[in-house]
């Protein structure tokens, strides 16, 4: 028995001796983002962390520090069409991050806040600007939109990231912290291992795509996004699946549009501030969508029941529309995304760096035409 136990623990501390090391190793190549790092959560890829809703989860705790933030949330057309980098270049009061996740509804750019709030704790909360950007695709309850076989009804891909490592644990009242926020990072870094890990298996299925098929994902390029036209048969799949996603029912959930209101209502009371940004779409996509309407009418209501708030901002920018500027029936090319980058810049500027004057940006933003093509 002595012997037994001897073995154990011998292995057990080579184990933990290799865990460590690997641990090690993963901050010589991807160094701890946690404190002043890289803030783009679109670069997740070239992280640790591989995904958007695993960065903005396990790497959120970057969102702690001191002075002023503006955090970009929405869906993956906000993650494409607004440049972190191109933003963060037009401000000396503010720290931007772009924490919109691909697929998201409202309910989850909700929780995207409240783990947000989650780390911060209570303490500069007044110092955070959110830009909730939304399209009529992300009014959709999350039991229709989240039905994958792989998940359980309902959840959304930052409740996977919750429940994946253990963070969280399930209930019926919903998810129930694990690990106290202020731990975070302690836990994060017990992760660092396993995270690597993880991340040489996807490069090593990157790299076997790239010799199989000359890519290494599907995803398209920003070369070929740019160079993109949609023929009659794709936007009529596109309209297909959006019709399919949205529950065929015309209309926009009236349940998200609540808990859109509640969000900001909430946030503007806690003395955050708050600009709402809806979000162009092609023309061809939104003559034709059945639900564009209805969207529209509902985003106008929002904007004016907060309209008098001096740290609520709304804006437009339903003029960049050109059917050619986008890549598929929602996402901006680069060329539009620089644009509305700049468009967003111009708003929240005042907003976030004048103390003294609420900028007028209202429902509609000022004239600036991306391309005519399309019109």
């Amino acid at each position: 028995m002595k012997y037994i136990l001897q073995q154990a623990a011998l292995t057990f501390a080579s184990f933990a001796l290799l865990y460590g090391l690997v641990g090690g190793v993963s901050f010589l190549v991807f160094p701890d983002p946690s404190r002043g790092g890289v803030r783009d959560f679109q670069a997740a890829e070239r992280t640790l962390f591989m995904t958007v809703p695993k960065y903005v989860f396990l790497g959120r705790s970057v969102l702690d520090g001191p002075g002023n933030k503006v955090l970009v949330v929405g869906a993956s057309n906000a993650a494409v069409g607004f440049l972190q980098r191109r933003i963060q270049s037009k401000f000396e009061c503010a720290q931007v991050s772009n924490l919109a996740i691909g697929g998201s509804n409202v309910s989850e750019v909700k929780q995207v806040i409240d783990l947000i709030h989650e780390t911060q704790g209570n303490r500069d909360r007044t110092l955070n600007t959110f830009v909730i950007s939304v399209w009529y695709g992300m009014f959709v309850d999350s039991e229709i939109k989240y039905v994958d076989p792989d998940r359980n009804r309902g959840d959304t891909d930052l409740d996977i990231e919750r429940y994946r490592y253990g963070f969280y644990r399930r209930t019926p009242e919903g998810p129930v912290a694990v690990l106290p926020p202020n731990w975070l990072d302690v836990g994060v870094m017990m992760l660092r291992p396993l995270l690597l890990v993880e991340k040489a298996a996807r490069e090593a299925r990157s790299a076997a795509n790239l010799l199989l098929t000359g890519r290494r994902s599907a995803q398209r390029t920003e070369i070929e996004r740019e160079a993109a036209v949609m023929s009659e048969q794709e936007k009529r799949n596109a309209l297909d699946y959006w019709d399919k996603t949205m529950g065929s029912t015309s209309r926009i959930s009236e349940k998200e549009v609540d808990l859109l209101r509640n969000v900001i209502g909430s946030l503007v009371n806690a003395g955050e501030k708050v600009l709402l940004v809806d979000l162009p779409i092609p023309a061809w996509h939104r003559d034709r969508s059945p639900y564009h309407q209805d969207y529209e009418q509902k985003i106008e209501d929002l904007s004016r029941q907060f309209k008098d708030r001096p740290n609520f901002v709304s804006m437009s920018m339903s003029d960049l529309d050109g059917n050619e500027d986008y890549s598929d029936e929602v996402h901006a090319k680069r060329h539009l995304a620089n644009i509305w980058s700049d468009r967003l810049a111009d708003v929240l500027n005042p907003l976030v760096c004048d103390k003294t004057a609420k900028p007028q940006a209202s429902l509609h933003a000022p004239e600036q035409s991306a391309t005519t093509s399309g019109r």
